[in-house]
């Protein structure tokens, strides 16, 4: 871990036989489909813990994170995927970023902008489309593999009842690829923490070598049968610490055959760090820094971690004289 990475402190550490936090990538036997199943452990409670959401926020950013861990193990190269929604609800924006590096581990990290004040008006159980607003609103997903490819953004309408659904359409409509999702998040009935699983299946182009995606009768009946079975799986088998992804995998599709692949593991990190604050703070002028101060300091709040850096505007100013 660098010195800009930074991790909540685990309370209870994933036991060494723990298959949490990663994806696994699978394929089904004799037909066009592929997919990915994620299970998500301490590292979601840490994340969803660190600003107390109320519940029912919790779940959907949980469901965030879990599809943006999704897609970003998809990548081969090291870049950040990143998942953002914004609408006009209580719940105004949602984001999660996931970064792939050389030794192939995603960090994963994510917040949401609540007005809990308006959040409040919709009751305990607030539905998805409550809090995200009726009204106009988006999900982007872009991908960022440095200087040397081109930046890659998708966006489609906040349209559907679940984050599942919103990235449904999304496959849809910008990549023409059938598409279906399962995404959970919800508490451990024995231990209170946070976590969240997902699996998704996709229909293939033959040979993925540029044919259209349309379905003849035989695959449409192959495509219809995966889909099913997917969405045949429980909630308590999407989040069961002691049911590995292969096994669920297994249970799912054993007739037909299934294949999976060497996993992508998940961390929690932030890359924060106080060294990299104090460098954006160097680029204001005295005039706006001196209208930051606050009881003698500068605050500056990590959105995603909720991390609160403090700083002497003497600091700043001698970190500005060194560049």
């Amino acid at each position: 871990m660098t010195d800009t990475e930074k991790t909540t402190p685990i309370v209870t550490p994933d036991p060494d036989s723990s298959r949490d936090n990663e994806v696994r990538p699978f394929q089904i036997e004799g037909m066009d489909v592929r997919g990915r199943a994620v299970r998500l452990g301490t590292m979601v409670d840490q994340i969803l813990k660190a600003h107390a959401y109320p519940d029912p926020v919790a779940k959907i950013l949980g469901e965030l994170l879990t599809l943006t861990a999704m897609l970003g193990s998809i990548m081969k190269f090291d870049g950040i995927v990143t998942v953002q929604t914004k609408s006009s609800g209580p719940v105004s924006m949602m984001v999660a970023d996931y970064e792939r590096r050389e030794d192939g581990i995603g960090r994963l990290r994510g917040y949401a902008d609540i007005d809990a004040d308006k959040l409040a008006t919709y009751g305990k159980n607030p539905s998805f489309k409550g809090m995200i607003g009726s009204k106009s609103g988006y999900l982007a997903l872009t991908i960022d593999q440095g200087e040397e490819m081109e930046r890659y953004q998708g966006i489609v309408d906040l349209t559907g009842g679940s984050v599942a659904e919103v990235a449904r359409n999304y496959f849809m409509n910008s990549e023409q690829t059938p598409t279906e999702l399962r995404l959970i998040c919800d508490r451990d009935n024995v231990t209170g923490f946070w976590r969240a699983g997902g699996i998704m299946v996709q229909h293939l182009a033959r040979g993925e070598e540029g044919q259209e995606r349309i379905l003849d009768r035989e695959t449409q009946e192959q495509w219809d049968r995966a889909s099913i079975l997917m969405q045949s799986v429980k909630t308590d088998e999407m989040l069961d610490p002691l049911l590995d992804l292969d096994t669920l995998l297994y249970r799912l599709y054993n007739e037909d055959g299934v294949r999976v692949f060497d996993p992508s593991r998940v961390m929690h990190t932030c890359r924060c760090s106080r060294e990299r604050l104090q460098t954006v703070l160097t680029q204001f002028d005295d005039t706006e820094l001196s209208e930051m101060v606050i009881n003698g300091s500068i605050d500056v709040n990590c959105q995603f971690c909720n991390t609160t850096y403090q700083f002497t505007p003497d600091e700043v100013k001698t970190a500005a004289a060194n560049n």
